[in-house]
């Protein structure tokens, strides 16, 4: 089984929604497509084909979900040692080419949210950071070209923090 990584609040984010869309968005759209259905010929009714539509959608998404949480492991229940960056930390580092400090989180993908800085460790970022330790220099390819960063400072992520 794969090992999904994710905060407790990330893992509840995704439960919800999947309820929300098997308790509600399922039947809700089951309903316009039989309300569509009741109209008439099946071959041109652009509003039964609009439902089916929908419910492949929702039904994508529900798996998507499924994918996500089946297997999850809680950053917050990892052993995490602020020596080096991994995933449950937050950094503090040096862009070198804007001579800025920035601090990120590291966390899983379903946490990732870059308004607030927290980056996925399977992200490019994420995973040029992965194992340095205060002090040591990097660079990163990213779609914008190569960054330099320097580590400042590592800690450990805790939830409230957030």
């Amino acid at each position: 089984m794969h090992i999904n990584y994710m905060t407790r609040k990330s893992y509840e984010r995704l439960s919800d929604e999947a309820k929300r869309l098997k308790e509600k968005e399922i039947p809700r759209v089951c309903r316009e497509k039989l309300e569509a259905a009741a109209q008439g010929d099946l071959r041109e009714n652009a509003g039964y084909e609009a439902a089916k539509d929908k419910l492949n959608l929702i039904n994508a998404r529900l798996a998507q979900i499924g994918e996500q949480i089946v297997g999850a492991q809680f950053i917050e229940d990892l052993r995490i040692s602020a020596e080096s960056v991994s995933i449950g930390t937050r950094i503090k580092v040096l862009d070198l080419d804007e001579n800025q400090e920035v601090e990120y989180c590291i966390l899983g993908p379903a946490d990732a949210d870059l308004e607030h800085r927290i980056i996925s460790y399977q992200s490019p970022l994420g995973r040029g950071m992965i194992a340095k330790k205060v002090s040591d220099e990097f660079s990163v390819d990213t779609p914008g070209g190569p960054r330099c960063f320097k580590v400042l400072s590592i800690e450990k992520y805790t939830a409230s923090a957030n």
